[in-house]
């Protein structure tokens, strides 16, 4: 059973608190080590966000969960300070990421609230920005395939630490197969829709808002 006192607030740098805090459970780190890590493995969520790293750090040891262990510094380079983590961020780790499997955060996607308006678009602009899509889709396919590659060429990383970028991976290819099947819907008659009838739908569905929300209030008063 997990320990519910671990439940507390958590530091708002959010995935990258969490990703520097796992981290620290293979050594102690400098922030710097931790964002070449982040790099090496991919976590693009992380890339070039050292300031939110260094706040992420901050919230981390202001928590309890790592604590310095010493700090360095090589000829005119700035002071680096190692961390590690403390007993009670193990069991904040194990929590938090137990939490985010079972319960992860509703994040909208662009992407998914886009083509949520997609009727706003002409048909014909529709179908030029899906096909770009389908065009950006496949290039970070073919991008991925090459790092992959790379990776496991070059840092023999076992599979258990790459399961990220497997499922992003995943889910590119399973929205590539979407958009060409929405593509082929929009060509073949399937999928249609008109600026003029979307117009007087849409009317209409306000105009029967207002009159549900005349009857349930009643008459309202002009003012004087």
């Amino acid at each position: 059973m997990r320990n519910m006192s671990m439940r507390i607030a958590r530091p708002a740098q959010g995935m990258i608190a969490l990703t520097a805090l796992a981290l620290l459970t293979e050594r102690p780190l400098h922030p710097y080590e931790m964002q070449r890590l982040m790099h090496d493995r991919r976590k693009d969520y992380a890339e070039g966000k050292m300031r939110a790293l260094y706040r992420a750090i901050e919230e981390l040891e202001a928590a309890g969960w790592i604590e310095p262990v010493e700090t360095t510094r090589e000829g005119r380079r700035p002071e680096r300070t190692v961390y590690r983590i403390t007993p009670e961020g193990h069991e904040a780790l194990e929590d938090w990421l137990q939490d985010v499997l079972e319960r992860p955060a509703p994040e909208h996607l662009a992407f998914t609230a886009a083509v949520g308006m997609l009727a706003y678009l002409p048909q014909d602009r529709a179908a030029d920005a899906l096909q770009h899509r389908v065009v950006e889709l496949r290039a970070e396919l073919a991008a991925r395939d090459e790092a992959s590659s790379a990776l496991d060429q070059e840092m023999h990383l076992p599979r258990i630490v790459l399961l990220e970028d497997e499922h992003e991976r995943a889910l590119r290819e399973a929205e590539l197969r979407w958009v060409l099947a929405l593509l082929e819907d929009m060509r073949s008659g399937r999928l249609v829709w008109d600026e003029e009838i979307l117009r007087a739908h849409f009317a209409a569905m306000h105009d029967h808002e207002a009159a549900r929300r005349g009857r349930h209030h009643g008459p309202v008063s002009e003012p004087v």
